[in-house]
């Protein structure tokens, strides 16, 4: 019996000092938040006034995405769908892609 409770005693240890490991190694590879620091760059928009960016007649933002420091917009309607990158740091049209069909074999 006096065996058995030692096994128990010892298998507990193992188990809380495995777990402590865990949560070391989760806290250890977690980001570390700094205070008043943010990954986010903010841009007033004083830096670069008012951006007018063209769509064609007809068309509408379908989707908007982040990618790095883009901002991708896909346009659907008014021709083939487009891609417009931009580029919000510099407050400028990035540039852009055209998609169109492959054509049918």
């Amino acid at each position: 019996m006096k065996a058995l409770k030692v096994l128990v005693l010892l298998m507990t240890l193992l188990l809380v000092a495995g777990l402590g490991l865990v949560g070391y190694g989760v806290l250890n590879r977690a980001p570390h938040a700094k205070a008043g620091h943010s990954d986010v760059a903010t841009v007033p928009a004083s830096d670069f006034g008012e951006v007018t960016v063209s769509l064609p007649a007809g068309a509408r933002i379908e989707q908007m995405a982040v990618a790095g420091d883009r901002v991708v917009l896909r346009l659907v309607g008014g021709g083939p769908e487009r891609l417009v990158v931009l580029d919000p740091a510099g407050g400028r049209v990035a540039g852009g892609f055209v998609l169109v069909p492959a054509a049918a074999k």
